[in-house]
């Protein structure tokens, strides 16, 4: 008799599997011992072995078998007859029962199951079925008997509390004695330790164990230690690079990195706050190098950038990055390394499976990477398993919006007191009420602020308000950029970035736009040739996306953190004496969809007096702006979101997937991706080659509103096939996307 299988491509046998899986088991329990912790049942590594070793004895079934070598498709659920293996261990009911749920929703969860696969009551039509599907394993049932019987050999503990079932007969409906109990109990809002972080983490823990086997990884892969003696060396070869000399750890990297639990880490931009944080996570790294550090950051191009820089201090294989547009992003940097198109196609999708997985040690993301698992999406309980004791570093988390804020602040809160994990929060601009909702949140956190007088030493900047706007202030730009000085020019709004650019672009010698309305390939393109430019006009996503170097800036009016973040871009490397940052009186006319009017007026006045900037004042700045917190429409966003947030979350628990829960996290995104419709043909003709992150070249992104706006004005239509929009207005590889001109490139 040929050997069971459970997969064709390529051939593994169902021992093989099973043993691959119960090798990511071991490694899993090794380096996150702390799991069982978590979830607050000592025996959690136990069921989960138990998980583990039975989840695929259903594919031993006829119709499996043939099903892999035939491709006649079977139409049933292996995991079903699998989770029948159950009746046989000696553990108590609720464990039996989070074993047999765990088994039965690996690959669908219990609504799926409930709605395609029920098998009870005998009335049901699917109860016959089952019981047919179940009568498939007899055939094969000696070959299985041989694998049932290595479990005890296989068992991490002395006694073995399962053993073999000797017959087809003897199997049990776990449908029916389990799953039916667990979701009367959901509906009926009776939870029980099972609907909490115990389930969260058995599932999660099961996938993870499933899908890193069927990866090829076999291993949990640690943090990297000795992170201290790495990053110094690491620092130590970029000064050199950069024509300096490391002298080693600023003061308050060095208090970073002896802290352990909370920390709220104050300092300059372009200060080494990176490195700090990374020295924390270092220190509060337990000793099997099994807790995950996740990086976080508001915006794809910082992340992007970001990931970059610590490649080169950590392995491709313990870091990944995630955002929205993350697999095209690991697809051209492939390409970059003159992987063909199809191969590096093939290594992106692989790379980025990986990312999603309990596999990087190390992931640079958005905080709406993390939300999803908060919003009950697929494969939220690896997800929670992974962040468990997990380490985050949250950097620029100013930038957020009172309502997403609001999330955030919520998921942390989750975070620390379900799953224990641990935060630094950095910042070189955040208002001391914003400090003050962390320390409520998170219990009380380690402040590390860098010395006034060794905040002096970043000073860099002197500040110049202009009346008028920021027409009114080009004939100053025009005249820095004759002294050939690299201006940076940062205003609003998109439209208004378009407007200037146009009023100066034959003035440089090497201008650049940038701004959410291009397509990819083109932002790209723009992003590697910044270094050159002499002039940059951009939106206020420059205010922590690059890392650029100008010489000084023009600002339209915000709010002073926002500008404080623009001047980082101007004298980074603090090379150039004192820098001029010119701030215009008058905003754009949209400017009060963006920006709080009276926060600006005060920042305005704030500002009046400042000649040079003394980083040590930045603070008394920042919280004189901001003295009444958010104001009464920003504060009822915040508690609104807040309230909303808690409620769904008693409604995310494991082993179900609610499908309206994605719907709800999409509305979390602010844009909507669209490709201008002159591109329609190649773009079509990439998705038709199966180019797809060719294809992806042509995507850019519009508001929601400009969305509404641009459907009700008949230039947008969509291939539903493909679920993509296209518009129909002009777009110009310089500008980008021209949303008020309709494009006369079409038929």
């Amino acid at each position: 008799m040929p050997p069971l299988l459970a997969k064709s491509d390529p051939t593994e046998t169902l021992r093989e599997h099973t043993e691959n899986c119960l090798a990511v088991y071991d490694s899993l329990r090794e380096r996150m011992p702390f799991l069982a912790e978590v979830a607050k049942e000592p025996d959690f590594f136990e069921h989960l072995f138990y998980t583990v070793a039975l989840h695929d004895f259903g594919k031993a079934a006829v119709g499996f078998q043939r099903q892999l070598t035939t491709s006649t498709r079977w139409n049933y659920r292996h995991e079903i007859l699998s989770a029948g293996f159950v009746v046989s261990l000696q553990l108590p009911l609720a464990a039996k029962q989070a074993v047999a749920l765990s088994i039965l929703t690996h690959h669908k969860d219990i609504e799926t199951l409930v709605d395609k696969y029920p098998c009870w009551p005998e009335s049901n039509p699917g109860f016959q079925t089952w019981k047919e599907r179940i009568a498939e394993l007899e055939p094969n049932w000696e070959a299985l008997m041989a694998i049932q019987e290595q479990v005890s050999h296989w068992c991490p503990t002395e006694e073995c509390l399962w053993t073999p079932v000797t017959s087809v007969e003897k199997l049990m409906n776990s449908y029916r004695d389990f799953l039916l109990s667990y979701w009367n109990n959901f509906e009926d809002n009776e939870l029980t330790p099972l609907h909490g972080t115990y389930g969260m983490l058995l599932r999660g823990c099961t996938i993870a164990c499933d899908h890193l086997a069927s990866a090829g990884k076999n291993e949990i892969p640690t943090a990297l230690g000795n992170m201290e003696n790495r990053l110094s060396q690491f620092v130590e070869e970029r000064a050199k690079g950069q024509g300096r000399h490391f002298r080693g750890w600023e003061r308050f990297q060095e208090t970073s990195g002896k802290i352990t639990g909370q920390l709220m880490l104050s300092a300059p931009t372009g200060s080494g706050k990176t490195e700090a944080a990374l020295l924390w996570s270092a220190n509060n790294q337990m000793e099997t190098l099994g807790n995950r550090v996740f990086y976080v950051l508001p915006y794809t191009a910082s992340i992007n950038a970001m990931y970059k820089r610590l490649t080169e201090l950590v392995s491709d294989e313990k870091i990944g990055v995630l955002h929205g547009k993350a697999t095209y992003f690991v697809y051209q940097v492939l390409v970059d390394k003159d992987y063909a198109p199809q191969d590096a196609a093939a290594l992106a999708r692989r790379e980025q499976d990986l990312t999603r997985k309990i596999c990087r040690p190390y992931k640079v993301l958005t905080p709406f990477q993390l939300l999803k698992a908060f919003f009950g999406i697929r494969g939220f309980e690896m997800q929670k398993a992974e962040m468990s004791k997990g380490l985050f570093i949250f950097d620029e988390i100013h930038a957020y919006d009172p309502h997403m804020t609001a999330l955030i602040l919520t998921m942390l809160e989750r975070l620390h007191y379900d799953y224990d994990a641990k935060f630094c929060i950095m910042t070189a601009t955040m208002p001391q009420f914003l400090k003050q909702m962390f320390d409520q949140v998170l219990g009380e956190m380690s402040h590390v602020e860098m010395p006034a007088t060794e905040r002096d030493q970043f000073t860099r900047h002197r500040i110049r308000l202009l009346d008028g706007n920021i027409h009114d202030a080009i004939s100053l730009i025009e005249e820095q950029l004759a002294q050939e000085q690299r201006v940076l020019v940062v205003c609003n709004t998109v439209r208004q970035t378009q407007t200037v650019f146009k009023e100066l672009q034959y003035v440089a010698e090497n201008p650049k736009l940038l701004h959410s309305r291009f397509i990819l390939r083109d932002r790209e393109r723009i992003e590697k040739g910044l270094d050159d430019a002499d002039l940059l006009v951009g939106t206020q996503a420059v205010e922590v996306s690059l890392d650029i170097d100008f010489d000084c800036l023009f600002s339209e009016p915000a709010p002073i953190d926002a500008l404080i973040q623009r001047f980082g871009r101007i004298n980074r490397k603090r090379e150039k004496g004192l820098c001029d940052v010119c701030i215009c009186r008058e905003g754009g006319e949209s400017d009060h969809f963006i920006y709080s009017s009276a926060k600006i007026r005060r920042t305005l006045r704030a500002l009046a007096p400042i000649d040079v900037l003394y980083e040590s004042k930045i603070q008394s700045l920042i919280d004189e702006v901001y003295c009444h917190g958010y104001d009464e429409k920003e504060q009822d966003k915040f508690n609104n979101a807040r309230r909303a947030f808690e409620r769904h979350l008693q409604s995310v628990v494991p082993f179900i997937e609610d499908a309206s829960n994605r719907k709800e996290f999409n509305q979390l995104f602010k844009s909507v991706e669209v490709v201008p419709a002159v591109y329609e043909e190649d773009f079509l003709a990439e998705v038709t080659a199966r180019q797809y992150y060719e294809a992806r070249a042509y995507v850019a992104q519009i508001s929601y509103s400009q969305f509404v706006r641009l459907h009700r004005d008949g230039q947008l239509y969509e291939n539903e096939r493909l679920g993509q929009w296209f518009v129909k207005v002009t777009y110009d590889e310089t500008l980008g996307l021209l949303v008020d001109e309709q494009s006369t490139n079409i038929l």
